[in-house]
C-alpha cells in the first residue's frame, strides 16, 4: 500500500502543474483494468491516462467529471462503501475527490499507473515524443 500512496502522491503533484481536473472513463476492460483519460478540454485530445490494475469495484460517472485530488479513501469511506459491495472489496480503494461540489468517487485497485502524453482524437503528422493517436480512430 505503501507503493501506492506514492504513486497517488507523485500523481497530484504532477497534475497541480497542469489545468487537468476533467476526466472520463477511456477503457475498461475484463482484465480488469480501467483506464481514465484526464484533460482540461476533450475536444481534440487528453493529456494523461491513469490505470488502474485488478480493479474490483467502482463508482463513477459515465461521462465526464471532476477530480482535484486523488487519494485513498478513509476508514469511514470503506466502511460506507462495504455496504455497497457486500464485503467483496478487499483490494485497496482510491477516491476520486473533486473538492469544490464535495464530491468522491471510488475505485478499489491493487495498482495505479499513469502516463503523461497527448493522446489526439484525429490524425496527425508528425507525432512529437509523448504524443501519440488515440486508438479508436482510423
Amino acid at each position: 500500500m505503501d507503493n501506492l500512496s506514492e504513486t497517488l502522491i507523485t500523481l497530484n503533484e504532477e497534475l497541480a502543474r497542469t489545468n487537468i481536473q476533467h476526466y472520463y472513463i477511456y477503457n475498461y476492460t475484463s482484465r480488469p483494468s480501467l483506464v481514465l483519460a484526464g484533460s482540461f478540454d476533450f475536444s481534440y485530445y487528453h493529456n494523461i491516462e491513469i490505470t488502474f490494475n485488478e480493479v474490483s469495484f467502482v463508482t463513477c460517472p459515465g461521462g465526464i467529471f471532476t477530480v482535484e485530488l486523488f487519494r485513498l479513501a478513509t476508514e469511514d469511506e470503506l466502511k460506507r462503501l462495504n455496504e455497497f459491495s457486500y464485503g467483496y472489496n478487499d483490494t485497496p480503494t482510491i477516491c476520486l475527490e473533486d473538492q469544490t461540489f464535495k464530491t468522491a468517487f471510488f475505485i478499489s485497485a491493487a495498482e495505479v499507473n499513469y502516463t503523461i502524453q497527448n493522446v489526439y482524437y484525429y490524425k496527425r503528422e508528425p507525432l512529437a515524443e509523448n504524443e501519440r493517436i488515440a486508438d479508436w480512430v482510423k
